[in-house]
Order: structure tokens, then C-alpha cells, then sequence
């Protein structure tokens, strides 16, 4: 496998390899207090094969940004746990120092409380893209250069100029969202980033699919009173969404916790227990996005799981070693080899795909 980016990372299959086979990767991570939803999404993030080459080979340390509000500090511990966690040295370790550096900048991760693992992901990735983040200097064209580029390539590029990290290369894809007056069909497109698509379940389902939570994702929405531009007044309208770049890694959470509508006022939230069948292997995104060069199929390597309610939760990952081929659930300081047929349950938060 190569991976060639901007950035200028180039990573053989055997210089992957070399490097995993110096520790286990099967390593575990204390519990400080419900600190579960951290350690699920750590260890998915530390079967990031590329990502972990990144950290352990030292060159991230290239790229690490000081100007930002956490000067780097978010992707040093995390590349020490990384480090650590693939040395071969310990059954489990406590990831205190990362705790407190994310602490430092996001009071909700400070205390001992449960917290939700896809806001810590997210957040997460936001930390990891600015503080390994460098600056590219545009080529003197670079303005003709977007003229003759399709409104997608000019919105990323526009996204992207100027910046650049392994991160947003990995992780980081594009929507686009078309809203279309009723009355005159005047259109309006514009382009967001994403590093993980948030996925609705459809609506009292005991079991679903990945393809109907797609399908739900992308179906198109009425919108009242939009200020259409051609009609000059404010008129119904269609809004659709549309994946307009599909990343590397995908990530896709489910919206599980929702507000019961019967306790609105108290804001009490509950769970959907539904049960989702998504693929292990072959997951072709090609009927779900607009631009798809060959054909994007992703293979799944890693879950982070939620179990219980939002109160009284606790957060595992399963993840398959690039190394064995096997899957492991990831308990805490807890590690153990499971079965595939175990990966799909109805605990499953958030999935990590790779192409």
C-alpha cells in the first residue's frame, strides 16, 4: 500500500509491516473514571495502519504546528500513547498525560463524568488536523488554476489551500448540499467538510441497514420560507445532500441517543437499541456519492461500540490487527481475540472504513 498526498508521505507495505511487527498492538488502556469513550476511540484511531506508521516512525514531528491553541501538545501525547501502545512492552497503560492536555482545552473531558465518544472524535480530529498542520504555498496560477475546476474541486481546494495535514488527507471528505425553489427550480450548492458522516436510524426500526441509514442521510428535505434569489421572494424548497468527496478512511456514527418527545421539557435522553447490518468487507459507496474515480470500496477495521444508557454507559472497540488478520475487542486494559461473526451488533456507535 502507498499513500501519496500533498504532504509528501510515502509509506510501502513492507516499511508498515516492519514497523508493526516490533510490538503487539494489542495493548490496553486503563480506565482513570469513565474514560471509556476515550480508550474506544483511541484504540480504533491506533488501528489507523498509516496513521500509526505517521506516529511511530517519528515523522509527524516534522509537521507539528505551535501556532495553534494547543501549540502541538494534542498530537504529542497522543503519538507517545501510539508509540507505547505498539512498543511490546505492557499488558495495558494509563493515558493520563493526554487526559489532562485534553482536559486543559475542553472543560466537558476534564472531569469524571461519561462523555459521548463521537463529540470526542470529532473534536479529536479537529485537535489532531490543526496541530499537525503546515502551510503550502500556492503556485503563482493558482487562480486559473480553480477557474477550470468543477465546483467541488474548487470548494476543497479553496478548503484545503494554504493547509495541509496527513489528517485531513485521511479523514477528511466533502458534502454538498443543493437547496432547488419549487416554483422556479433556481438552484443553490454549497460545500461543507466532514471527518465522519452522522447517520439517522429510521424511525422505530428494530433492525436496519448501512444502505437505509445512507439512503436516509441523502434523501431529499422540504424547507420552508427559502429567500429563493431568482424568484425574490421566500418559497418552499427541496434540500439534498449529496458526498461530493469520499475520504480515505470513512467514518460513519450512528445517532443512537435521541430526545424522548414525551420528556422534551427535561431534555431526558434514550437510545435506540436498533440493529444495524453493514458490511465487513466490500462496502461500495459509489451509489451514494456524486464523483467517484474507480470504484470506492471500503473494508471495515474497527468499531467503537456504546452499551447501556447515556447515564450508565460503557464504550468497547473491536478492531482487526493489520498485523493478524484477527479481530480484538478492545475492553479497557482488557484485550481478547473475538470472532468476526461478534464485529455486527446492536451496540455498534461508530464505524471505521478503510479503502
Amino acid at each position: 500500500m502507498v499513500l501519496k498526498v500533498k504532504v509528501r508521505l510515502k509509506y510501502s507495505h513492507n516499511h508498515i509491516v516492519w514497523l508493526f511487527k516490533r510490538g503487539r498492538g494489542l495493548t490496553g488502556l486503563k480506565n482513570l473514571g469513565n474514560t471509556c469513550y476515550m480508550n474506544s476511540i483511541i484504540q480504533c484511531l491506533n488501528n489507523t495502519a498509516i496513521l500509526v506508521t505517521y506516529f511511530c516512525n517519528g515523522q509527524y514531528l516534522e509537521h507539528v504546528n505551535r501556532s495553534h491553541s494547543t501549540r502541538g501538545a494534542i498530537a504529542e501525547e497522543l503519538a507517545a500513547v501510539v508509540r507505547a501502545l505498539w512498543s511490546g512492552q505492557y499488558r495495558f497503560i494509563a493515558t493520563k498525560d493526554l487526559r489532562n492536555e485534553v482536559g486543559k482545552h475542553q472543560r466537558a473531558f476534564r472531569g469524571g463524568e461519561q462523555q459521548d465518544s463521537h463529540e470526542f472524535l470529532t473534536i479529536l480530529m479537529d485537535w489532531l488536523h490543526l496541530d499537525l498542520q503546515f502551510a503550502i504555498k500556492p503556485p503563482q496560477k493558482n487562480v486559473c488554476v480553480q477557474e477550470g475546476l468543477p465546483a467541488a474541486e474548487r470548494a476543497w481546494h479553496e478548503y484545503t489551500r494554504c493547509k495541509e495535514s496527513l489528517v485531513l488527507r485521511l479523514f477528511y471528505g466533502q458534502i454538498r448540499s443543493t437547496v432547488r425553489c419549487v416554483r422556479c427550480a433556481e438552484r443553490s450548492a454549497t460545500y461543507d467538510s466532514f471527518s465522519n458522516l452522522s447517520l439517522e436510524l429510521p424511525a422505530a426500526a428494530a433492525r436496519c441497514t448501512l444502505q437505509d441509514c445512507l439512503n436516509l442521510y441523502l434523501k431529499d428535505e422540504t424547507i420552508p420560507g427559502w429567500n429563493c434569489p431568482k424568484c425574490k421572494e421566500k418559497r418552499d424548497a427541496v434540500k439534498k445532500l449529496d458526498i461530493s468527496r469520499l475520504p480515505p478512511v470513512l467514518v460513519i456514527h450512528f445517532k443512537r441517543f435521541y430526545v424522548d418527545p414525551k420528556e422534551y421539557m427535561s431534555n431526558t435522553y434514550r437510545k435506540k437499541q436498533t440493529y444495524i447490518d453493514f458490511p465487513l468487507e466490500e462496502l461500495d459507496m459509489s451509489q451514494f456519492s456524486l464523483h467517484c474515480p474507480g470504484n470506492p470500496m471500503y473494508n471495515l477495521y474497527a468499531v467503537s461500540n456504546h452499551y447501556g444508557s447515556m447515564e450508565g454507559g460503557h464504550y468497547t472497540a473491536y478492531c482487526k490487527s493489520s498485523v493478524y488478520g484477527k479481530w480484538y475487542k478492545y475492553d479497557d486494559h482488557v484485550v481478547t481475540e473475538i470472532p468476526a461473526s461478534e464485529v455486527k451488533s446492536s451496540a455498534a456507535s461508530i464505524l471505521f472504513y478503510t479503502s
